[in-house]
């Protein structure tokens, strides 16, 4: 049942193994339940930073022959949305594990990369030897921490986006706010992590541990990109309702119009590097356990010479997460979102020589040790009300205050 393990490169080795255990202190985790995939990524063995996602991707997929068929990565990381980062983390950093664990539900794998590969690998495997995989540990409970003003900061925020659309400076922008939550010890993001795991098996729950303490985690809907060969895949998920109202987002002019402009600017990206892209003609809906989105699928074939990083460049930031026009919806942001978004809307996700999966950062927490701070955001375009606003983003930080034990 064992592969054999890879010789061919000093600083790698491969093998399958009877099963493997969850604990521990991994940098990265990368879980789609529902597309039967688990990743846990220790140490680094190598890294790469920078401020450019086409020069720090560029470098991530060139060809490495002996990686076995299926293997995710082997470089994990994420990116900031506006190159800016939270004290501990790094505006754009991917890291080559020294051990890698994956699981395609069926079968459990490890690799090691960097110098002592192999024994690190045989020593993994003794470990390994009888272990279970870990469902995760309690959950502290967590409360809700209210502000004073929170709401009427708020109004303010999207008056002043209304403002600038009904005076044609802009036509969409995406603003953001943080949600804050306190247990009485301290939050474990492993819980965090198994709890999303389980309750959205559709959508790709991520960990990415930071320096000091801190973590960031979330279950992701929506991907930015999948890649397999020349093939890409990608996505717009813009519109949204509560699961009662969802069939409504098909014949909402509002709704439609703001889920245009995410599918024009993907098609638009990916005209410029694919030698042919397929779309659905129509959106349809993407239903999840707490929200509906307005969904269009879009496939391309990249042209000769294209990979991921033409791909994360080109498509990153999307409207849904930014606006239009982009860089006069960048500027009313700096001005008056207020927020620091750090990994939140940017990209996380793992690269590799045949295949590679970035996400956008979304239903996410920043967690450092009792505190967690969740993220949550809606698109503000021509008809938009604060008060629909507002309740869009209280339904979308549901996953993560579930997740954490505390009340809606």
């Amino acid at each position: 049942m064992a592969l054999a393990e890879t010789t061919a490169r000093p600083d790698f080795a491969v093998a399958e193994v009877s099963r493997f255990d969850a604990s521990g202190q991994p940098l990265h985790v990368w879980a789609h339940p529902e597309g039967r995939l688990w990743t846990a990524a220790f140490g680094e063995a190598d890294r790469r930073e920078g401020l450019s996602l086409r020069s720090v991707l560029g470098a991530l997929d060139a060809p490495w022959h002996d990686l076995p068929e299926g293997m995710p990565g082997p470089w994990f990381g994420a990116a900031a949305f506006d190159g800016r980062a939270w004290e501990g983390f790094s505006p754009l950093r991917f890291t080559l594990p020294a051990l890698l664990l994956w699981s395609d539900g069926a079968r459990h794998f490890a690799a090691a990369f960097g110098d002592g590969a192999h024994r690190r690998l045989e020593e993994t495997r003794r470990k390994l030897e009888g272990a279970i995989l870990s469902s995760g540990p309690d959950i502290t409970p967590a409360r809700r921490l209210r502000y004073p003003a929170e709401r009427e900061r708020w109004n303010a925020l999207v008056s002043r986006a209304l403002t600038a659309i009904a005076a044609g400076t802009l036509e969409k922008v995406v603003v953001a706010r943080a949600v804050d939550v306190e247990a009485g010890g301290r939050i474990d993001p492993a819980a965090v992590l198994a709890r999303l795991e389980r309750r959205h098996p559709a959508c790709r729950a991520f960990l990415v541990r930071g320096e000091r303490g801190a973590t960031f985690v979330g279950a992701t809907p929506e991907i930015l990109c999948r890649i397999d060969g020349d093939l890409v895949r990608t996505e717009a998920l813009a519109g949204s309702a509560d699961p009662a109202s969802g069939v409504a987002l098909l014949s909402s002019r509002k709704d439609l119009r703001e889920h245009r402009w995410v599918v024009d600017h993907l098609v638009g990206a990916l005209s410029g590097i694919a030698r042919s892209l397929q779309r659905q003609p129509e959106p349809g809906l993407r239903n999840l356990v707490n929200v509906v989105h307005l969904h269009t699928p879009i496939s391309a074939r990249l042209a000769p010479g294209r990979g991921v990083a033409d791909v994360a460049a080109s498509l990153h930031p999307t409207p849904a997460v930014l606006g239009v026009p982009s860089a006069a919806a960048r500027r009313f942001l700096v001005e008056h979102e207020g927020l620091d978004r750090g990994l939140y809307t940017g990209l996380v996700g793992w690269v590799g020589p045949r295949s590679s999966e970035l996400a956008v950062a979304l239903r996410c927490a920043l967690i450092r040790g009792n505190r967690a701070r969740l993220f949550v955001g809606a698109g503000i375009v021509e008809g938009s009300s604060a008060e629909r606003e507002w309740l869009e983003t209280e339904l979308k930080a549901r996953a993560l205050l579930d997740a954490l034990g505390a009340e809606p």
